[in-house]
């Protein structure tokens, strides 16, 4: 056996930093930029598992993976061509493009067959086309691999000129893991990346001869210390006086006798505690499911090793699903740095939003949904100040992870508006906001929008302000908004009227006869009926500037409470006008019907 190196050299050399893919599923005309991980985020059914599923097919070129469902189906009901663009660049050791690939890559992969291209900064790169047709005739589908030699504008990609055809890459390796992944079962399966591994077991003859030797000796002393297998193998041997016996009749293995059988019945132990080990079926979905991706690394690790001994460069391409199942919080803020540790490219899809808050700013892809078509949008890291990207980390990745996934963002000032307003958008969509993808998010101070409005303006999630009337208030949203060279009046900012603040609003509309039944709901408990009707008399009586004080003195504790009266008095009033407004805007942005008004 050759001396395996424990650190492989050979990889990395390569990236596939563009990927462009038409009429694959919801992805009508989508482009993505990968680095050496890259992190796919959005809500649900947004196109991130079609994108993973679209490389693994370029990549693989496996007909097997293609369905009648892969293709978008025009409006005419025509199904349209799957087109596949991918480029792959040199890259040097800490992941920036250079000139020219390593001679390795062109002597495996690329050289023979004369796909390298140069382009208008004479950097040599190789990109190539993968085309799916239905035959309708035969009823299967035709995919050829076609060479590029131009990586022309995403705005009329699709007219690039494919020429001779491409063979299959033997050292770009595409793995596609989904999220239904298990260790046990991984281990029972001789196609699974860990059967595939364990089917490699090699060892010496003279090494074989001397264990199953040894194997032999323990499976005489198993029986023989046990007066049960003892007892069994006694009787069995009657076998020899009715079935001609040539050799040493029965014989009885508890343990396997011979090598090449070890591997039929391997289990692995894990102890979680100082107490006895388990085998991993014992254990809970979150062990198993990490365990399989562990075995997965074993396996690409391992290849890359042998790579290594043989002079062979070795790129893999992981296509990740979740991997964040079944895992609870604490150990997925583990998962990223893990992943990011391994040979090659990760492409990664989660709905994690602690793992996409510890990711690079650049690694992550946002996925959403117009219509029936996903649109893709990356984070542009490199053109972000250092302090901006300093406040989007930390006031949004760490805390606020939550806003990747979602369909709509609401900002405001304080937690005023952040404990009511939901309460109010469930009245008006009958449904939690987060059933609709709509999240609510208190910025902690009328200074701190642009972090926000910044990333969601990149990733193209639809924003919009609630903000107080006063002139202090509008003048830090107007300088948000500068940033991103908008201004006031601005059709996703919603401001109260008269330089009020949401109090002094509510108050102007003539909801006094709901806020002081709040005000009661609040002070509760009392300490007995006549306790209850005193204070009952004082806030009756009170004025508004007095309700107002009273308000405004006990804004967060308020909140639910006013919020509730509200919305149970019911009728067109239940949700206030400019509150009506915002949720109205938000129906519109994100393609639902506008509520009708409760009557």
């Amino acid at each position: 056996m050759p001396n395996i190196p424990t650190q492989p050299s050979n990889t990395d050399k390569i990236r596939v930093d563009s990927v462009r893919i038409s009429n694959f599923r919801s992805l009508r005309n989508v482009e993505v930029i990968l680095g050496t991980t890259t992190l796919l985020v959005g809500m649900n059914n947004s196109g991130k598992t079609s994108f993973l599923r679209a490389l693994h097919l370029a990549l693989g070129t496996d007909r097997r993976l293609i369905s009648s469902d892969d293709f978008y189906v025009e409006a005419n009901g025509e199904e349209a061509e799957i087109l596949i663009d991918v480029r792959i660049i040199p890259v040097e050791a800490g992941g920036g493009r250079t000139n020219t690939f390593d001679q390795a890559w062109i002597d495996s992969d690329f050289g023979g067959s004369g796909i390298i291209a140069i382009d208008s900064d004479d950097k040599e790169f190789v990109a190539f086309r993968t085309r799916v047709s239905h035959d309708v005739v035969k009823s299967d589908f035709v995919l050829e691999r076609l060479s590029l030699t131009d990586w022309p504008s995403i705005d009329n990609w699709q007219e690039a000129t494919a020429v001779g055809r491409v063979p299959r890459f033997g050292q770009l390796t595409s793995y596609f893991i989904d999220a239904q992944r298990d260790f046990v079962g991984d281990l029972r399966t001789r196609s699974s990346y860990l059967g595939k591994l364990l089917s490699k077991i090699e060892i010496s003859s003279e090494e074989i001869a001397g264990l199953e030797e040894r194997l032999r000796e323990l499976n005489e002393d198993i029986v023989a210390n046990s007066e049960v297998l003892s007892h069994i193998v006694e009787v069995l041997t009657a076998l020899n006086r009715t079935v001609p016996a040539f050799g040493d009749g029965i014989e009885m293995t508890p343990v396997s006798k011979k090598i090449r059988d070890v591997t039929k019945g391997l289990d692995v132990q894990f102890a979680d505690s100082s107490g006895s080990s388990f085998p991993l079926e014992s254990h809970g979905m979150g062990t198993r499911s990490w365990a399989s991706l562990l075995s997965f690394e074993a396996y690409v690790s391992w290849t890359a090793k042998l790579a290594e001994t043989v002079q062979l460069p070795f790129h893999p391409i992981l296509s990740l699903e979740e991997p964040e199942s079944y895992l609870h919080p604490n150990a997925q803020r583990a998962v990223h740095d893990q992943i990011v540790q391994g040979i090659g490219q990760r492409i990664v899809s989660t709905h994690s939003p602690y793992i996409a808050g510890q990711a690079n700013l650049g690694d992550i892809v946002h996925f959403s949904k117009t219509g029936t078509e996903t649109l893709a949008c990356r984070m542009p890291a490199e053109e972000l100040l250092p302090e901006e990207s300093r406040k989007i980390r930390r006031e949004i990745m760490r805390t606020r992870g939550e806003l990747l996934f979602a369909q709509a963002v609401v900002l405001f000032e304080g937690e005023t508006e952040e404990q009511a307003f939901p309460m109010f958008a469930r009245h008006h969509w009958g449904r939690h906001p987060f059933e609709r993808g709509v999240s609510f998010v208190g910025v902690g101070g009328d200074g701190n929008y642009f972090p926000f409005i910044r990333i969601l303006e990149a990733l193209r999630i639809p924003w919009f302000i609630f903000g107080d009337g006063e002139p202090a208030a509008q003048a830090c949203v107007n300088s948000a908004l500068g940033k991103i060279g908008a201004s006031l009046p601005h059709p996703n900012v919603f401001i109260l009227p008269n330089g009020n603040a949401i109090e002094e609003y509510l108050l102007a509309e003539g909801y006094q006869a709901e806020l002081k039944p709040a005000v009661m709901e609040y002070k509760r408990p009392f300490q007995n009926p006549q306790h209850e009707q005193a204070k009952l008399t004082e806030v009756t009586g009170w004025t508004d500037g007095e309700l107002k004080d009273f308000l405004e003195s006990h804004k967060t504790g308020m909140a639910p409470h006013w919020a509730h009266f509200i919305i149970d008095a019911g009728g067109p009033r239940a949700v206030p006008g400019v509150v009506k407004d915002l949720l109205n805007a938000i129906d519109t942005a994100i393609g639902a019907s506008p509520v009708e008004p409760i009557q």
